[in-house]
């Protein structure tokens, strides 16, 4: 059966859902959780407001029975949890995604453009202001920090792998949230650059890009190769100078992995550094998977895998609030129907894909891949983006 054009949403609830939209990677909501708890009511009062009006040409049916089951989870792993008041301001978050994706189905093409443009102007502020942060952004801070401590760069690892380092994380609270953010308004970037006329429209993905690699997030450097591969696997028919576009993908490979090995040397080889990445994310991955054994069915309850973890603590490993995997982290704290619930969802948005939405879809790809090896998923500042993708792509 053939979809008839949308209708526009109301500028009422259009208007306000567009400035929350562009707001909310400024403002972080570890650093103001006061600002978190509003905006989240606010988006759930939005999606209140279309209750009554969703209109059924909308395909959101699809992702009905995904969603179900993940409220499912959240709703009984919630009532079961040993730690309720984190379980339910986990729960609120989730709502809040939920309301997000079905406010932006509601709304038609040219508002749908409109919501692209926004989101990829913030991203172009962030990244502007994360390359300054690079090369000028972080010296008053290490003065400021010398004169209070003159060890206190070498003596917290934090310090030392954002300052000294210099590794840019923008209004976010780490390099890797920025990275797992700039990935998806890259291809963002290139669905506004392909899509309209003029060169100048490439600028707003080459800043994003220099950001991105500002941020020597190995993982998302490696997402990043990975997006461009499957876009070109994608593209490939449509290539006029076929031989240029993969003499130029693979000249992209070799400067990234350079790139990689020069500035991550340290990190990836010395594999007894307890700040090591990779080792890192293997004991938390086998502490997710402990959890899951004692907690097979229920979890945890959302919110609280930092609350048992140290009780699983593999090695040397920090503690750490998330799985560092989005399929392990939920089967953990929402039991196997979360997990099911997120794969189910998953593998309808990927069975989804459309042409015409090619950008879109790698944003959203390039999002789920990132959180196979990271915590983006569960960070509202960029949690709340692929929610939006899966409703600008319908």
């Amino acid at each position: 059966m053939e979809l008839k054009k949308s209708k526009p949403l109301s500028s009422l609830i259009f208007l306000p859902l567009l400035c929350l939209i562009s707001i909310r990677p400024f403002i972080s909501g570890l650093a103001y959780p006061a600002f978190e708890f509003w905006y989240e009511i606010l988006i759930i009062f939005l999606g209140i407001l279309i209750t009554f009006s969703i209109r059924s040409k909308n395909r959101a049916n699809i992702y009905i029975f995904p969603i179900l089951l993940l409220s499912a989870a959240y709703i009984i792993s919630t009532i079961t949890s040993p730690n309720i008041q984190n379980s339910i301001k986990e729960t609120l978050k989730f709502i809040s995604y939920i309301a997000i994706f079905f406010i932006v189905l509601q709304t038609d093409t040219e508002q749908k453009k409109v919501i692209i443009k926004s989101i990829v102007i913030a991203a172009l502020i962030i990244s502007i202001y994360s390359i300054y942060q690079y090369f000028w952004g972080y010296q008053s801070t290490m003065d400021y920090l010398k004169k209070i401590d003159s060890n206190i760069l070498q003596a917290s690892s934090y310090a030392k792998d954002i300052l000294v380092d210099r590794r840019t994380i923008g209004t976010f609270p780490s390099p890797n949230i920025l990275a797992g953010y700039l990935i998806m308004a890259f291809f963002l970037s290139l669905h506004i650059f392909f899509s309209a006329r003029g060169l100048f429209k490439i600028f707003p993905a080459i800043i994003i890009l220099i950001a991105l690699i500002f941020t020597k997030s190995l993982g998302a450097w490696l997402i990043l190769i990975s997006g461009i591969a499957i876009l070109f696997f994608i593209s490939y028919e449509n290539f006029k100078n076929r031989k240029l576009v993969i003499a130029i993908y693979f000249i992209l490979i070799i400067f990234t992995l350079a790139f990689i090995v020069v500035n991550r040397w340290e990190r990836l080889m010395n594999l007894e550094n307890p700040h090591n990445s990779i080792t890192q994310r293997l004991n938390y991955w086998r502490a997710g998977i402990a959890i899951i054994k004692d907690h097979p069915f229920l979890g945890v309850g959302p919110g609280n895998f930092q609350e048992v973890f140290l009780r699983y603590k593999v090695g040397l490993s920090t503690d750490t609030r998330y799985a560092h995997n989005i399929f392990l982290h939920l089967w953990s704290e929402t039991g196997m129907l979360g997990f099911i619930g997120m794969l189910f969802l998953i593998t309808t948005f990927i069975a989804r894909y459309v042409s015409k939405s090619k950008y879109l879809f790698l944003a959203g790809l390039a999002f789920v891949l990132h959180n196979l090896i990271d915590i983006t998923y569960f960070i509202p500042e960029t949690g709340f983006l692929w929610w939006a993708i899966i409703g600008l792509i319908l």
